[in-house]
């Protein structure tokens, strides 16, 4: 039934209420306040938290981050869509709450596993076309979905499971549009919308797999459905997602020709290895978390569902197929085993046959096709159930379902207790209970499907039974996977005496953070300046081969980048302390050294060497008798060769995306800003632009004649200013789109009335 026919009642308020619990259940020990996410913090406490507070700190500021001067020497802000900047819940949190909390960051989490559910739920009931699932099959399809591994695996990643989160809503629309008799540009304008609200959460991976569903749809309704308007109808929707999201999407897609990039090599790593597929069945037969899984393979998520949710797929496939009404379901039945198959990566023939016919394929970490498997498993589950509702199966049926539940219990069950037999004996306890749990819920629900097939248990009860045990299963095997008693922001120091002391500098110097006490990151919301971070895959490329080889501390290179201050541990001191000197030690956790041969955040440089090449530069910088106080390699610019004399630098303005300076030069010269050189960056002179020069490989610097000058340098991507108009215009015309149709709508409604 098309979704805006179906008027919701009371059983849907129950359901989204029973969601509701779940989630509330789920994240009890985090809601209360007796433990937090993820366990050790992830990337929720170490990247996210840091990134979206200095967003939201930005934002108070009247700024818009573009630029990020804070990490790594540097780094476009704007280009990282893992920041989220534009997402709109997490833009409301930055408006609303500018110094965002970690509980904000939670509760993020949270929210977005109940929109899972949520979405879930209004997709199933409103996906039948000729009339709408009961409740009870969409909450036990939207119960497995919010729970399911990625969702589970992932929780410390709030950007993946934030665009996951859209997946049903955004599948609901394009079906719409591909099925509906009127207003199919409309409906497919809509998916698009929510494809576009979803990207800006900022995890390409998963928008791409939103929209790998969408193709596949499309491509199916097209051969299988003879809707001949599929495919126009999914270029509307990706139009639309493209424009709507283009002020977040142009500036990454720009930017990551950069990065550091990984290779396929690296990426095939993270397939769903054979062995992993028995957390399809037995989550915890390898054990679940970062601290119980002892696997030899690289711990993925393995896209368990719920047994019960298996059984109930099993039961929708054959079900519909037998009743000839088989085209959804066969749908939901290719995508799992297709997507199911490339989640095994390299361990499977159709991910590598997938790269040879498209060499560029962008898609890496190919575990997460589960995401696809399991939202097809969780809507052919709801297949089943609805089936059990409106169909009388024949006696010989009955009793041959009897026997499919001996032999899957048996089949999944005795290969299980055989293996576990034969590995670690210390393991063998863990491994028994998760086989014992597998035959027990295996046992349960062929009981409750096989009462209901033989009429001994009411329809409705037997969709509540099977809810309740997918339920207890999956919040049973999954609370505690990712929770831990140990605040993870603990890190950031915000009493520290020694970040104290270190703010109460006023120069423009950085800082390297040389322990564990502190997070990599703390500088970021400290309004401190890093020559590092945590670990990001967006690292811009020049700098991370820069300082990579920087070689030791106190080494010119390093000393060029402005390290005024050292933290080290209170019990472990930094390597190479040959040039740092204690400087203050009254705090608990850790010790501020001096690098005592730091230069100038900012330099005038009467000697120049120019080179053609980023190689040349690379060599050059790193030959024994180079002297970066002295001398710059430039790319491209002009040679000099004078005496140095005197050059007062006078630091102006330094805000995140512009800085000013005012220079004195007897003699030509060049300024040298100890800031990543990046070619969305412009500078003038005296109010004139000027051309930066990329400066000892990774740095920056403009020519000066004699003279005084005032210097400035501003961040502007043309790809976030082309992106920001795109996506103002795409919202207007949709708007007027929108009021147009509501107008033509009012008066079609007066006219039925007055006629």
């Amino acid at each position: 039934m098309p979704w805006h026919k179906l008027r919701p009642n009371r059983d849907d308020a129950l359901a989204i209420a029973a969601l509701t619990l779940f989630v509330a259940i789920f994240f009890w020990p985090v809601l209360t306040r007796q433990a937090w996410l993820p366990h050790g913090g992830g990337d929720l406490a170490s990247f996210l938290y840091p990134m979206y507070r200095f967003a939201a700190q930005s934002l108070r500021s009247g700024q818009i981050p573009l630029w990020n001067p804070h990490l790594y020497a540097g780094a476009p802000f704007i280009a990282d869509n893992q920041s989220g900047l534009f997402y709109p819940p997490n833009l409301l949190l930055f408006l609303l709450n500018p110094r965002f909390s970690y509980d904000a960051l939670e509760l993020l989490v949270i929210g977005h596993i109940w929109w899972a559910g949520v979405g879930m739920y209004v997709c199933v009931r409103c996906l039948w076309q000729k009339r709408p699932f009961s409740p009870l099959p969409a909450l036990f399809a939207a119960t497995a979905f919010m729970f399911s591994d990625l969702f589970i695996t992932h929780i410390g990643n709030l950007n993946l499971i934030a665009v996951a989160a859209w997946l049903p809503l955004v599948f609901l629309l394009f079906h719409q549009a591909i099925h509906a008799n009127q207003w199919r540009i409309g409906w497919a304008m809509g998916s698009g919308v929510l494809l576009g609200i979803a990207t800006l959460a900022g995890h390409g991976q998963m928008t791409f797999l939103l929209a790998a569903l969408l193709g596949s749809y499309a491509l199916y309704a097209t051969l299988f459905e003879h809707r001949t308007a599929a495919l126009p109808l999914l270029l509307v929707t990706g139009l639309t997602a493209v424009s709507l999201s283009a002020l977040s999407l142009f500036p990454a897609l720009a930017g990551v020709r950069y990065t550091v990039r990984g290779s396929f090599g690296e990426a095939s790593n993270y397939s769903l290895s054979l062995n992993g597929l028995i957390g399809l069945l037995a989550p915890n037969f390898y054990g679940r978390g970062a601290v119980r899984f002892w696997g030899n393979w690289p711990r993925v998520e393995a896209g368990y569902v719920g047994v019960t949710t298996l059984l109930l797929a099993l039961v929708g496939s054959t079900g519909w197929l037998r009743a000839k009404r088989w085209h959804k379901p066969l749908f939901f039945l290719l995508t799992a085993i297709v997507f199911m198959l490339l989640a095994l990566g390299d361990n499977a023939p159709l991910y590598p046959l997938l790269l040879r016919l498209l060499p560029n394929f962008p898609f890496q970490v190919p575990a997460r096709f589960v995401l696809l498997a399991d939202f097809a498993l969780a809507l052919l589950a709801a297949y089943g159930l609805q089936w059990l509702y409106e169909q009388d199966w024949g006696a010989r049926a009955k009793w041959l379902w009897l026997g499919v539940a001996v032999v899957t219990t048996t089949t999944a069950v005795y290969p299980l207790w055989q293996l576990h037999l034969t590995l670690e004996a210390q393991r063998q306890p863990q491994m028994r209970g998760a086989v014992w749990l597998l035959a027990g819920l295996m046992a349960g629900g062929w009981l409750l499907i096989n009462g209901r097939l033989h009429h001994k248990i009411s329809a409705g009860k037997t969709a509540v039974l099977l809810t309740l045990l997918l339920a207890t299963d999956l919040i049973g095997l999954g609370r505690s996977v990712e929770i831990d008693p140990n605040n993870p922001v603990l890190g950031f120091a915000a009493d520290s005496p020694a970040l104290q002391f270190l703010q109460a500098d006023p120069g423009l110097h950085r800082l390297d953070i040389a322990t564990g006490a502190w997070q990599p990151s703390l500088p970021q919301i400290s309004s401190l300046y890093s020559i590092r971070g945590v670990f990001n895959p967006l690292d811009l490329a020049n700098y991370s081969a820069y300082i990579n080889a920087v070689g030791y501390r106190g080494a010119p290179l390093y000393n060029l980048l402005g390290v005024k201050y050292v933290v080290g541990g209170k019990n472990t001191p930094p390597g190479d302390t040959t040039f740092i000197i204690p400087v203050f030690d009254a705090d608990p956790n850790v010790i501020v050294y001096l690098n005592t041969r730091a230069l100038p955040r900012a330099l005038v440089l009467h000697n120049a060497i120019t080179v053609g090449s980023d190689e040349e530069a690379f060599d050059l910088i790193h030959r024994d008798d180079f002297d970066p106080a002295q001398t710059v390699v430039v790319k491209n610019g002009q040679p000099l060769s004078q005496t140095p004399t005197p050059a007062p630098i006078e630091i102006l303005q330094y805000d995140l995306n512009q800085s000013r300076f005012r220079v004195t030069t007897d003699q030509p010269a060049y300024f040298l800003l100890s800031d990543i050189y990046h070619p969305d960056w412009r500078a003038s002179v005296d109010g004139q632009e000027t051309e930066i020069f990329a400066a000892d490989y990774a740095l920056r610097a403009v020519y000066l004649e004699p003279g005084s000058h005032e210097i400035r340098f501003w961040f502007s991507p043309v790809s976030w200013q082309i992106g920001l108009a795109l996506t103002a215009v795409s919202w207007l015309i949709l708007l007027l789109y929108g009021w147009r149709k509501m107008v033509a709508r009012m008066t079609r409604i007066k006219s039925d009335v007055h006629g």
